[in-house]
């Protein structure tokens, strides 16, 4: 099972920037992980939008849910959760805000994050 990331990062001064972020990214998240894509973000100046790919390879519904939700807080906190019972399928929310808690200094870099599986 496929779990889908796109962060999107607070203005950058280049792609390299955006590049190393999507690299600690990587090691944060582990193995499985790849980068799908670093593009510039049109909604926000300077911002890039880095998709990445975790496959896990468990296929029970219930721990791949909690997979995602454990691997979103490594990298901040709070989330918003948004589940849908019948089809079983999770989709939570990062906005960067005072309140954020940031696991890691290098991600106050994330301006807005998304999981789906």
């Amino acid at each position: 099972m496929k779990l889908l990331l796109t962060i999107v990062t607070q203005p950058q001064q280049s792609i390299e920037e955006a590049q190393e972020l999507g690299n600690l990214l990587l090691n944060e998240l582990g193995e499985n992980t790849i980068i799908q894509s670093i593009k510039p973000y049109p909604k926000f100046e300077g911002a890039f939008a880095i998709h990445l790919e975790k496959t896990i390879l468990d296929s029970n519904t219930a721990t791949i849910i909690h997979q995602a939700i454990n691997l979103a807080d490594q990298l901040v906190s709070p989330w918003l959760t948004y589940y849908d019972n019948d089809l079983e399928k999770i989709e939570l929310i990062y906005n960067h805000s005072e309140q954020a808690q940031i696991r890691k200094n290098t991600f106050n870099q994330i301006k807005w994050a998304q999981i789906i599986y």
